[in-house]
């Protein structure tokens, strides 16, 4: 059993929100040159983070932790949002703090992607 829900209730009885820091701009799969299958990479690694085909080195990089997670994907925002909802849901957290937030809506397009 979590210890999550019972601390924040015994918080919230001594009058203080929850704001629960996420981070869902990278994961920990590194980079190129360690390409360790241990997350979203040994699933569907074009879905899941954004990628250069065209370049030898292909994930993008604009977390600064070797990757950035695919916000954009609908597979993948809906994954983020239901995870959200979780917390809200079963751990009556009080809102979030996005590790990165500008990562999570940068695109195909994006004058920013190319700095």
């Amino acid at each position: 059993m979590s210890l999550v829900p019972f601390m924040v209730c015994r918080l919230h009885n001594a009058g203080i929100q929850v704001i629960l820091d996420v981070v869902y701009n990278h994961t920990a799969e590194l980079d190129d040159k360690h390409p360790y299958l241990i997350s979203m990479r040994g699933i569907d690694n074009m879905t899941c983070y954004m990628v250069d085909p065209s370049q030898y080195v292909q994930l993008i990089n604009l977390s600064g932790c070797g990757n950035t997670v695919n916000a954009n994907h609908p597979v993948v925002k809906q994954l983020i949002i239901d995870s959200l909802v979780h917390f809200v849901e079963e751990y009556h957290v009080d809102g979030f703090r996005f590790d990165l937030a500008s990562c999570l809506c940068r695109g195909e397009g994006d004058p920013s992607m190319n700095e």
